[in-house]
């Protein structure tokens, strides 16, 4: 689900080197070099920024604390990095990265097409992974501009599919992120009560995810009459006795990402919250049923729409999302929306979501997958209906 980034990234921002070792990016690093040699390229170019650094992080394990980083990767010889950062700042960014060649830039055009020269490649075949989508026109034009014999295609699907099927270290890193999500709605359970504000919970909520190192937090929520309505920012609306709090919940902790959504009622749930909340299960429990590799995002989104039988409880659940990838990116491939032809990769990561509001009432249910062959694992929990007492 689409969120507010934040301008800069203020969570524990560090690298694990025993979660994620040195050797697998420099594994990753050669089957990029094999994947440029493949397409016939001399070198490909990577581009992120602090809002999505997948395509840079994912080799480098970089990730921009502010602005964005760009990085060359040659078909022989090693990479260079290049980031949005002062000199002084470079030996702060080399502990987040095994890159030795980091450089920093004030203007990306002047410092690329010095880079370029500087390899050899003005008239190179260079292959573009995240450029394209993410780098600002005019700053693209300026380096097209003083490097006119460069040749460049679109390798942002191959990355892609490289990026899709996680290794064992992402997974290790993708679950350790899970159970932060699971940890921190296990604690929020007892701030929900009546006499706190929506905005208490979420702080407390955001806090049970810091003190475990989380460096990025998003939680949109809704409760009362709102619940019936949409997923917000936290305000300072006051929980009563009967009210439902639906919390969604995205956190990153080393560069990975995992989601998950609960829908809270203050005391007991009425008849009606629970028919809701049963129809919402059903969704979740159709689109797992439908979760395996080889599966398409349009298949499983059919198998949600099917679940929940139309009305405005459907209506507003397609336009959260049921879901998509998530990794190295809060929103990655696959897309899991109707008509979506992407497929799931085996030992891919997957969120999938059924927010919704009817008739005043509203339910969220979301829940971060493994998937592996036919058979997936939740590394978020069960996204159950739970009674605060």
């Amino acid at each position: 689900m689409r969120t507010m980034h934040p301008v800069l990234k203020r969570g524990g921002l560090y690298w694990d080197r025993d979660l994620l070792p040195p050797a697998n990016y420099r594994e990753r690093f050669a089957r990029v070099q094999k994947a440029i040699a493949a397409a016939g390229d001399d070198a490909w170019l990577f581009y992120g920024d602090v809002e999505r650094y997948g395509a840079v992080a994912w080799f480098s394990n970089f990730l921009p604390r502010t602005r964005a980083a760009l990085a060359l990767v040659p078909r022989e010889g090693e990479p260079t990095l290049l980031l949005a950062v002062g000199l002084r700042d470079v030996p702060a960014a080399k502990t987040l990265t095994w890159v030795d060649d980091v450089r920093p830039y004030g203007n990306l055009p002047k410092s690329l097409a010095a880079l370029i020269e500087e390899r050899g490649l003005t008239a190179a075949r260079v292959g573009l992974a995240g450029v394209e989508e993410l780098l600002p026109m005019k700053a693209w034009s300026e380096i097209a501009a003083a490097l006119p014999g460069l040749r460049t295609r679109s390798r942002t699907g191959e990355l892609n599919a490289m990026r899709a099927r996680k290794d064992e270290c992402e997974i290790a890193a993708i679950r350790a992120t899970g159970a932060i999500v699971r940890k921190a709605f296990e604690e929020c359970a007892a701030s929900i009560k009546p006499g706190r504000t929506m905005r208490e919970v979420t702080a407390e909520l955001d806090r049970a995810c810091r003190v475990r190192a989380a460096e990025d937090v998003r939680v949109m929520a809704a409760s009362g009459e709102q619940a019936g309505q949409s997923l917000r920012p936290a305000d300072d609306r006051v929980l009563k006795s009967g009210d439902s709090a639906l919390v969604y919940l995205a956190v990153e902790a080393q560069r990975y990402w995992a989601e998950g959504a609960r829908t809270f009622v203050v005391g007991r749930a009425s008849d009606e919250v629970r028919w809701l909340f049963a129809r919402g299960e059903r969704a979740t429990n159709a689109m797992r049923a439908a979760t395996r590799a080889g599966a398409t995002g349009g298949g499983i989104a059919l198998a949600a729409q099917s679940a929940l039988g139309g009305g405005a409880l459907a209506a507003s659940a397609a336009g959260y999302g049921f879901g998509n990838g998530v990794g190295l990116d809060e929103n990655e491939y696959p897309l899991i929306a109707a008509g979506s032809a992407e497929t799931l990769a085996d030992s891919a990561a997957v969120a999938l979501r059924a927010l919704g509001h009817e008739g005043g009432l509203g339910v969220a249910l979301a829940e971060t997958l493994l998937v592996r062959g036919a058979s997936v694992e939740s590394l978020t929990g069960a996204p159950g209906l739970i009674e605060c007492l």
